[in-house]
């Protein structure tokens, strides 16, 4: 699939747009490439003042829709509502929420909405968006925003990392399914990216920007749609981040997982 990825003049929705990568990837895609954006995410003020925004520098169109995607009939109405006198050509599945700490002491409930958010969302959506660009003929894409922690198993954040390892293996395996409709799925696999998730979970005062990997948004993003455009299957940004996905192709799974966890322990 040589063909690039055309966003200019086109819409293109992006999921939890209200902070962090999701907002940086909406701004590039106005800024860098033109293109018109639907933004969705819980918070309708912060989706209001970023659709005001690429609006007013960009010159570009700007929607938004406020929904909770650990909500499934939140869900179903993101489709209704992005695809309503609107022609989607790319989606953006950035939506997600993690946990820092023992993965015993994570609620029930918690997990849940982990599980619903990281994953169910993504899989509910990416088949409606998928069957909806496919019966177009479009040939726009799909990029499923995963993390290294799907490729390296991550103690303390075990419920997330098992959730992005979900996301990595189910948007390859689709990827293949659907190469033949000219339609493109890209997973896009960043380390840690300095974002509000983070200064949340309290990770933020372990691990700096420009440390271990460590990008700001504004890098991720860059990474990001340019993966995006060129429809590569899957992209792991920074050399750091690809050699360390390297070694975990290499390396004892075991042997990672017992390294990670002395950097990312909690403190007693």
């Amino acid at each position: 699939m040589s063909q690039k990825l055309e966003l200019r003049g086109k819409w293109t929705l992006v999921t939890g747009a209200s902070s962090g990568l999701g907002v940086e990837i909406a701004r590039s895609i106005a800024r860098d490439h033109g293109g018109n954006v639907l933004v969705v995410a819980r918070r309708r003020d912060r989706l209001e003042a970023l659709c005001e925004e690429l609006r007013s520098r960009h010159g570009v169109q700007a929607a938004c829709i406020t929904a909770d995607l650990s909500r499934p009939e939140d869900v179903e109405r993101v489709f209704t509502e992005a695809t309503h006198e609107r022609d989607i050509h790319a989606v953006v599945f950035n939506a997600g929420v993690t946990y820092w700490g023992e993965a015993l002491k994570l609620g029930w409930s918690e997990f849940q909405a982990m599980l619903n958010t990281n994953v169910t969302s993504m899989v509910r959506l990416s088949t409606l968006f998928m069957s909806y660009l496919v019966e177009r003929g479009t040939k726009g894409g799909l990029m499923l925003v995963s993390s290294m922690a799907s490729i390296i198993p991550v103690p303390y954040q075990a419920a997330y990392s098992g959730t992005k390892a979900f996301v990595t293996s189910y948007g390859q395996a689709l990827a293949q399914e659907v190469r033949h409709t000219g339609v493109s799925v890209t997973v896009f696999v960043p380390g840690g990216i300095s974002t509000e998730m983070l200064d949340r979970t309290g990770l933020s005062n372990r691990f700096k920007a420009g440390e271990l990997g460590m990008m700001t948004a504004e890098q991720a993003s860059a990474h990001a749609v340019r993966a995006f455009i060129h429809r590569r299957e899957l992209y792991v940004p920074g050399l750091l981040n690809q050699t360390l996905a390297l070694a975990a192709r290499m390396l004892p799974r075991g042997f990672l997982a017992q390294r990670t966890a002395a950097l990312y322990r909690p403190e007693p």
